[in-house]
């Protein structure tokens, strides 16, 4: 089973000029994902099933963002002081118990201490500095864009097979499978070598925002902010475009499959494509580039109601999934060497709790009209685009 999944991942790593271990973390990252996309996007209709309301369901992913953004913090200070490699290992079998916890629940309340670990992801500041000082000079973001693409590449057949399984052998079959693609992803790790040094170094070619030895803690703290505002806004609108386009433009379920795909579809060619623009421009430019083609999709979503169109819209849509991936090649570039892992895990956390109030927020406007959503995300993903553009951050 590994050594098929292994084969998508290999056609695409022969795109780009990455060693051994960066292969082996992305093939790792593809077949757990796979196994997450099984059931991760009806996770909150199984909790409903278990007697919860929507505001249990609420408190439920309440605990799981802010494990997530806590043991990020934590996972910043590991990731300057330990071997990443054990980190990712350790990390990792804390994931394999929640979706068996999942087969055997019988009440919602059962879901507090496997939502608490599955938001448990210390090992993401080391995952961000392992690609980091693995990656070839030059070859930077292209690193990162192949991590964001064993994301896509593992979510975009897994819900529709995922489904396909609950709907005819039942939901515990699927929680069962997903550990098992939990426990299988864990094995390319105890083969990547320990954390290498780093050989990234500011390149001289960098704007003057990352130029000289010492970096004002000033500027790393506004790219900070600058993340944390896109991903509040984008967490905005995410959870209301499905509903949109079908409660307002009334596609069928079997459109809105289609919108999915393409989304991861869209998600793969944007990381290809990106990624080789931050390297050969300046790694901010991959990040404006995102935001600008996001304004266009959440654009023409709101303004035109086309089947065809939507598709486009939604392939269009898949470049705001890489965006906190592309944060890791430049916060970390950008920090000194000794602390890089701090920084990481700081703006990832910034992005992580910016992102806890944003969809109660996006709900609150939704209720007020569902076009409000959109064009407040369209209006600050702008004003970003601007101040990135004018700053040349």
């Amino acid at each position: 089973m590994t050594k098929m999944r292994s084969i998508p991942i290999k056609h695409i790593t022969s795109l780009f000029d990455i060693n051994k271990d960066i292969k082996l973390i992305c093939l790792s990252g593809f077949v757990f994902f796979f196994g997450d996309g099984l059931f991760t996007f009806v996770l909150p209709v199984y909790i409903r099933q278990l007697n919860a309301s929507p505001t249990n369901v609420g408190m439920l992913y309440a605990v799981y963002y802010l494990s997530l953004g806590a043991t990020i913090i934590f996972g910043g200070l590991l990731a300057d002081h330990f071997d990443a490699k054990k980190i990712l290992i350790m990390n990792a079998f804390l994931w394999v118990p929640v979706p068996i916890a999942l087969v055997f629940a019988t009440n919602w309340q059962q879901l507090w201490l496997p939502m608490l670990l599955y938001g448990t992801f210390f090992a993401s500041p080391a995952l961000f500095i392992y690609i980091l000082k693995s990656a070839a000079r030059g070859k930077v973001m292209q690193a990162f864009s192949i991590w964001s693409i064993s994301t896509a590449l593992g979510y975009i057949f897994s819900p529709l097979i995922g489904g396909t399984i609950a709907y005819t052998m039942g939901k515990q079959t699927v929680f069962a499978l997903a550990s098992i693609f939990y426990i299988g992803s864990i094995s390319p790790l105890f083969f990547i070598s320990k954390q290498p040094k780093r050989e990234n170094k500011v390149e001289k070619t960098a704007p003057q925002f990352f130029r000289g030895k010492v970096i004002k803690s000033t500027r790393l703290i506004f790219i900070c902010c600058f993340f944390a505002v896109t991903s509040f806004s984008i967490c905005l609108l995410q959870p209301f475009i499905f509903q949109f386009t079908h409660g307002v433009y009334h596609q069928t379920i079997f459109s809105l499959g289609v919108f999915g795909t393409l989304t991861s579809v869209g998600w793969i060619f944007f990381s290809i494509g990106f990624g080789k623009l931050g390297d050969k421009k300046s790694k901010m430019d991959a990040v404006i580039a995102s935001i600008i083609v996001s304004i266009f999709s959440f654009s023409f979503i709101v303004l035109i109601d086309n089947f065809v169109f939507l598709c486009f819209a939604s392939f269009l849509s898949g470049a705001s999934n890489i965006i906190i991936y592309f944060m890791g090649g430049v916060i970390g570039c950008a920090a000194p060497e000794q602390s890089a892992g701090r920084w990481i895990a700081i703006c990832q956390a910034c992005m992580t709790f910016a992102g806890v109030s944003a969809p109660i927020i996006g709900g609150v406007l939704y209720e007020l009209s569902p076009y409000l959503a959109f064009w407040a995300t369209i209006l600050i993903l702008s004003g970003l685009a601007i101040i990135g553009l004018s700053k040349k951050l």
